[in-house]
C-alpha cells in the first residue's frame, strides 16, 4: 500500500511513502514523515491488489486521524499510525508479535519501523520496493473500474418518468430498483 498525494497524476507520481494495513481501518507508515508534518500536503491511502484475472482491486481512502509515534530519545525514528475514514475491503498484511520481544528490540533499536520489522510485525523488505513496478499497473486498474462503472440507458419519456418514480417514491406503482 502507498501513501499518496492527492493531486493530478498516476499512482507512481503521487507516491509519498510505503505503508502497511494492520487492521481494516489502521495503517502504519515509516519515517521519514515530512509529508505528514507538512500542512500543505493533502494525502490519502492507496490500497491495491492484483487479481488472478481482470483488473486489480483499488481503494483510495482518506485519513480520519494521523498520529506520529516514536521514542523521545529518537524522534526521527517515529512511525505514523493512520486511522482510515472507513474500513478497507483488503485483508491486513501484518504478522503478530510478542510485547516483551518488541520491548526488548526497542531497547536497542530506536527506529519504530525497524523494530516492528525485527519482530515480524511488518514486512522487512517493503521499503526496498521500487515504485514503478509495484504501482504502475494501478492506473490501468482504475481506468477499467471507471469504464465498468458507467452505464448509459435511454428510454422513452413515459418509461423514464415511470422509472424515476421508484427512487423518489412518488407513486404507488413502483416496480422496484430500476438500475
Amino acid at each position: 500500500m502507498s501513501i499518496q498525494r492527492i493531486a493530478a497524476g498516476d499512482a507512481v507520481d503521487r507516491h509519498l511513502s510505503w505503508a502497511v494495513l494492520v487492521t481494516n481501518d489502521l495503517v502504519v507508515a515509516p519515517a521519514p514523515l515530512d509529508w505528514l508534518r507538512d500542512p500543505e500536503v493533502d494525502f490519502e491511502v492507496l490500497v491495491a491488489s492484483a487479481r488472478h484475472e481482470g483488473p486489480g482491486v483499488v481503494e483510495r481512502i482518506r485519513v480520519r486521524r494521523a498520529d506520529i509515534v516514536g521514542l523521545d530519545k529518537a524522534p526521527s525514528g517515529a512511525a505514523a499510525i493512520l486511522q482510515l475514514e472507513h474500513r478497507s475491503r483488503h485483508r491486513p498484511d501484518t504478522g503478530g508479535f510478542e510485547r516483551d520481544e518488541f520491548e526488548a528490540v526497542l531497547a536497542e533499536e530506536v527506529d519504530i519501523w525497524q523494530a516492528l520489522a525485527t519482530v515480524g510485525a511488518v514486512p522487512r523488505d517493503l521499503l526496498d520496493q521500487e515504485v514503478r513496478p509495484v504501482l504502475g499497473p494501478v492506473a490501468s486498474w482504475e481506468r477499467a473500474r471507471r469504464a465498468n462503472s458507467v452505464h448509459e440507458r435511454l428510454y422513452t419519456r413515459s418509461e423514464l418518468v415511470g422509472r424515476w418514480c421508484c427512487p423518489f417514491k412518488c407513486c404507488a406503482d413502483c416496480v422496484g430498483r430500476w438500475w
